[in-house]
């Protein structure tokens, strides 16, 4: 930062030159008085002592340098008296300009610390950039040690190995703890039922009052086998479940939150964790009309809020910012330390806290002489008012100040930073906050006004509601709701506001362009027209597109068939209309290159993503595709499997008939009598089925030895053969020549020797397969005599190879390879 005579050369020499340049013109202008508004002090001073040039060096303000005429204008009568005492949120700034706060990131206190202490509890390893976390979990158990109390052998370590991506792990969690809780939610109703109490006098309403015993009375077997899987599979994942989360959390609602603040901060933790410490950041609270002013003056930190001297500015709310500056409102400006010190030559922020009481402190690349810090991101802080009794009063200002943090936060995006803000308001507000106006017992919100701008980041009743809770924190009651006075703004000169169309157009474009970049399989557009008064409206467009690889398909449909327009059905019959139903925009399929894309349309109706198909502003188009990145791009993968299924059953892409046999098998449509039929998913899940088939060999029958026998059977050469037997009639029946892939085992089941085969077909294979195992165990071959004429021939067949026949020869074993023969000799021999 400057200091008093750096500050008063530099201003002396920009005098000067204005002097010899154009002072006469301008004040002609009346620019001469102007200046003595912008700084009375200055001039009465000057006055005293007749120094030339005393209007600098002893404004006790320093000079609040150009920005423009106009945006100077705007601030005349708030510049003419700075004093803090005079100024509104008095309280919450104990008197001061400017507060400096400690902003620790990793501290185990922050969001992020927390965050990033939930990994090192539960001792995993992680890989920040690549979003992955790392463990190796032990798996023995506590029985496994019993053998060692008795002088046993240490069991033999088991250990399975965890891999997975940061939001798969909390997604996954949130899954497991929710069906936990649905398997607690029946023990609790079981014990209800039968008015089952602890000694206490209690009933069972929370997981710690829940015996293993209960949990075998109230559920069945399957179900208390899936509350055990459920159980360690959770420890799998937190194995220090004490510290996973505060005093009494709650899983579910750990997991939720932990996956839901990753997908919201994963792009800022990414690159920076490894980079940060608990003294990287600082955050200078300021309510200087100037820095209030300039809330959106920053490369890093534009919005509708920008002044019109920013290049390419958007201005449709910068008399918003203009209205607040008036002293209305206060900014947390996120700064580095380092810069912060270094511009004040301090050694600690309670000693930089002292130096940027006066003047303007932030750089500004568009202007002269300003400051030296350069934020990189704010939120901002409301004024509101609360008065005492039950008529209005008479003058606004009569009522207490209170400082109500924001939400939205603008530039980097740092977590914590709201928390922060607003736990510093709490703290700085006590009194105030204890004499809030009340109604039986809950802040009754119809004694507040909200001052300063009109645009809300968190906007309307709904959202004043949200802020107050938020100041207030958790357990304090509210009800009623909170009026708004924008009478500051909407006396504000119109001339504020430019080309509003020009500006939309402007912002909505470098939006469209940020996430058309952005997003891998969504893409936006949008229209921007006059609304007919004085302001204008967004028509926001924007459509997802679904690829394939060519050859997964086995044709290509007309987007005028059925199959194209009820594509988008398949996954609104699950996610609601989050996409546009075909009924008002038919899905569009094409070839592009080697892939197939479908692009279907995204429904900015949706209440997730807008609630509406105009916007006001281009911040809502930036906070639609901020949801539309969340909910559609992100979870494309999830979205073209919903698809992919859906082509396949309707025969468009390979798998399509195994789709329909998996189903047919859960829903045992199926009817085959001889074959055990099996799949491992419901429905669209499937993606293997089995069918089994065991017979039985009796060796005294056969003449032949056990041992023998089992060695036969247990052969190669019968695997291949039984296999190529199963399959010929049904192979014959569908016209294929592909074969099922096949396992076998065979047993010694009481002196008989059980041979079972078990076919297998899957979702990757063709359609003509699945055709050929549906043929199997529905056709010819779900016969038992046929079934044991195939069996007994196969065994003939293998003895005939094996030389166990050898004077025999029948059509069946004719051209047997004589290397086969002297192989199996051998084989027996052993």
């Amino acid at each position: 930062m400057a200091t008093d005579e750096q500050i008063l050369a530099r201003t002396t020499e920009l005098l000067s030159n204005l002097q010899e340049k154009c002072w006469k013109g301008y004040e002609k202008k009346g620019m001469k008085k102007m200046f003595g508004k912008m700084y009375p002090n200055c001039v009465k001073k000057s006055k005293k002592k007749k120094r030339k040039n005393e209007e600098v060096e002893l404004y006790e303000e320093k000079v609040l340098r150009e920005i423009t005429e106009d945006e100077m204008r705007v601030l005349e009568d708030v510049l003419d008296d700075l004093n803090p005492a005079n100024l509104p949120l008095n309280d919450l700034f104990s008197n001061k300009m400017r507060v400096v706060i400690p902003f620790p990131t990793i501290d185990t206190g922050s969001e992020l610390g927390k965050f990033a202490e939930f990994f090192r509890s539960q001792e995993y390893d992680v890989d920040w950039e690549k979003g992955m976390v790392y463990a190796e979990r032990d798996l023995r158990t506590s029985d496994d040690f019993l053998d060692v109390l008795t002088g046993g052998p240490e069991p033999k370590k088991k250990t399975k190995k965890i891999q997975m991506k940061i939001g798969k792990l909390f997604s996954k969690l949130a899954d497991l703890s929710r069906r936990k809780n649905e398997l607690y939610q029946k023990v609790y109703k079981h014990a209800n039922n039968i008015n089952y109490k602890l000694a206490d006098g209690r009933g069972i309403d929370t997981p710690n009052r829940v015996t293993g015993k209960m949990l075998k009375a109230a559920l069945d077997e399957k179900e208390y086998e899936n509350f055990q899987r459920i159980n360690n599979q959770i420890y799998l994942y937190v194995v220090n479940p004490g510290v996973a989360g505060p005093a009494g959390y709650n899983m579910t609602d750990l997991a939720t939150e932990y996956g839901e603040y990753w997908k919201k901060n994963a792009g800022f933790i990414k690159k920076e964790i490894n980079n940060l410490d608990n003294d990287k950041y600082s955050i200078i609270i300021t309510r200087h009309p100037i820095d209030v002013l300039r809330m959106s003056d920053f490369d890093t930190i534009t919005s509708c809020h920008s002044p019109a001297s920013r290049q390419n500015a958007y201005q449709s709310y910068y008399k918003c910012a203009v209205a607040e500056a008036q002293g209305h409102g206060a900014v947390a400006y996120v700064v580095e330390t380092e810069d912060l010190l270094s511009a004040t030559n301090t050694g600690n922020i309670d000693s930089a806290e002292q130096e940027i009481q006066e003047g303007e402190i932030f750089a500004d690349d568009k202007r002269p002489f300003t400051g030296d810090i350069e934020p990189i991101s704010r939120t901002r802080i409301r004024h509101v008012r609360y008065y005492e009794g039950d008529e209005p009063p008479k003058r606004y200002d009569d009522g207490q100040d209170v400082g109500m943090p924001e939400k939205r936060v603008y530039g980097v995006d740092i977590p914590g930073l709201v928390n922060r803000v607003t736990n510093w308001a709490r703290s700085s507000q006590e009194e105030v906050i204890a004499n809030m106006p009340k109604q039986d017992g809950m802040i009754d919100l119809s004694k507040f006004v909200l001052f300063g701008g009109s645009y809300e980041d968190t906007a309307n009743k709904a959202g004043r509601l949200a802020l107050m809770k938020q100041l207030l924190g958790s357990g304090v009651e509210v009800e009623g709701s909170m009026k708004q006075n924008t009478d500051t703004e909407e006396t504000l000169d119109a001339n504020l506001v430019g080309d509003i169309i020009a500006q939309y157009e402007g912002q909505c474009e470098d939006i469209m362009n940020a996430y058309n970049e952005r997003m891998a399989q969504t893409y936006t557009d949008y229209e921007v027209q006059d609304d007919g008064g004085e302001g204008a409206y967004i028509r926001p467009y924007a459509a997802f597109i679904a690829k394939w690889p060519i050859d997964e398909w086995k044709r290509l449909p007309s987007n005028a068939e059925e199959v194209v327009w009820n594509s988008v059905e398949a996954i609104t019959d699950i996610y609601g209309d989050i996409f546009v139903p075909s009924d008002r925009d038919t899905p569009t399929i094409r070839r592009v290159r080697e892939e197939i894309h479908l692009t279907i349309q995204i429904n900015f109706e949706h209440p997730a993503i807008a609630g509406g198909s105009y916007m006001a502003l281009p911040e809502e188009y930036e906070e639609a595709l901020q949801k539309i990145d969340t909910l559609i791009d992100d979870r494309r993968d999830g979205f073209e499997q919903i698809l992919t299924e859906y082509f396949r059953i309707e025969g468009q892409i390979e798998g399509g008939v195994y789709v329909n046999l998996a189903m047919q098998i859960e829903d045992r449509a199926i009817t085959s009598y001889e074959w055990d039929l099996e799949t491992d998913g419901e429905y669209t899940d499937s993606y293997e089925s089995t069918a089994g088939y065991s017979f039985d060999y009796d060796p005294e029958q056969l003449n032949i030895a056990l041992p023998v026998l089992m060695k036969l059977l247990d052969s190669r050469e019968f695997r291949i053969q039984i296999r190529r037997n199963l399959l010929a009639v049904p192979q014959r029946n569908v016209d294929t020549e592909y074969f099922l892939q096949m396992n076998m085992s065979v047993i010694d089941v009481g002196g008989e020797a059980r041979t079972t085969v078990r076919f297998s077909i899957n979702r990757d294979e063709p359609d003509e397969m699945a055709t050929l195992f549906q043929e199997l165990v529905e056709g010819d071959m779900d016969d038992e005599d046929e079934l044991r004429r195939v069996f007994d021939r196969t065994l003939a067949q293998i003895r005939q190879q094996a030389g166990q026949f050898p004077e025999q020869d029948s059509p069946a074993t004719q051209g047997i390879n004589e290397h086969l023969v002297k192989t199996w000799k051998h084989f027996l021999s052993n």
